[in-house]
């Protein structure tokens, strides 16, 4: 039995494009990718997106979600860019404030499907991680709440300050996989079980800017941080994609990331006029690929999902 995989990259508010995309293609066919998909894993902006789909949510709520809240979470004129050398860039108060009101209380537990969401443990120095419980052996997730998960994810550096938590100090997913394919992948042949050749991945980018990545005439210092982060993360999805496409095949292996025109859009630019870039872009990609996504992704509906520990009342 085929089993279909969802991937969503990190990219800050340029999930905006994701979630529109997906949007276009849930209204046009009249379903919900929650209904289609066996599991979804999302990094970062990606995790919020994967959060909400895994419960059921529509992608045009998520959409909304951004287009609402994200001069709060990335104000463009702040007094806090100043002070960036010694903090993220921007306060994680809003951006808590934003999935409190949009998840409340909903816990891993309460997803509709399996979900993965990458973070980074810096009091462990290791990755860790968060999914449902769909295997024996997943017993610490899945009572954990969505907004704190989804905070762990998020916290990008140099951006936004990590994540304190009792379990740990958590920062941004995407500093190991910004493309979560691979790590999906290896999670349906091993955890769940899959057979490779019964796989099939949906992996969805949050557009490439080629002018955000290193020229190879900078000197590599300080100054060039950004340019380097945005480097290590084209680098490590490239990665990701090769190892997905090598376990699966590429004829299993859909990928969408459109190059977008240098410095049109950025992971904080929340004005209204990248907003609507992104937005209309993710109108054009879901109309380019309807067609394909619908015969492999869409025909029919995922298996039930039967998590191993269920919630105590």
């Amino acid at each position: 039995m085929v089993k279909k995989i969802l991937s969503l990259d990190g990219g800050g508010i340029k999930g905006v494009f994701i979630a529109s995309l997906l949007a276009e293609i849930e209204e046009k066919r009249n379903l919900k990718i929650c209904d289609y998909f066996d599991l979804i894993a999302g990094t970062s902006t990606g995790g919020i997106i994967a959060a909400a789909l895994a419960l059921g949510m529509s992608a045009r709520t998520v959409e909304k979600l951004y287009t609402t809240h994200a001069k709060d979470i990335f104000p463009q004129k702040s007094w806090r860019c100043l002070f960036r050398i010694w903090g993220g860039k921007y306060s994680s108060k809003p951006l808590e404030s934003c999935l409190k009101e949009q998840f409340g209380s909903l816990k891993i537990s309460d997803c509709k499907t399996r979900l993965l969401i990458p973070s980074f443990n810096l009091s462990t120095c290791k990755p860790q991680v968060f999914k449902t419980s769909h295997s024996p052996d997943l017993e610490f997730d899945y009572q954990k709440n969505i907004t704190e998960v989804l905070m762990n994810t998020t916290a990008a550096p140099t951006f936004l300050n990590p994540n304190r938590t009792s379990k740990g100090v958590y920062v941004d997913g995407g500093i190991g996989a910004n493309n979560p394919s691979g790590i999906a992948v290896v999670e349906g042949l091993t955890r769940c079980g899959w057979k490779a050749s019964d796989i099939r991945l949906f992996s969805i980018g949050c557009t490439k800017d080629l002018g955000n990545v290193t020229t190879g005439k900078e000197k590599m210092g300080f100054l060039n941080v950004a340019r380097l982060i945005d480097s290590f993360m084209a680098a490590e999805s490239e990665y990701s994609s090769n190892i997905a496409k090598l376990f699966i095949g590429g004829s299993n292996y859909l990928r969408i990331n459109p190059i977008v025109p240098s410095k049109v859009t950025s992971l904080d630019k929340s004005d209204s006029k990248s907003i609507d870039h992104l937005k209309q872009l993710g109108f054009h990609e879901a109309k380019k690929h309807m067609k394909e996504i619908t015969e492999i992704f869409l025909q029919e509906k995922k298996g039930v999902f039967v998590p191993s520990h269920k919630e105590e009342l």
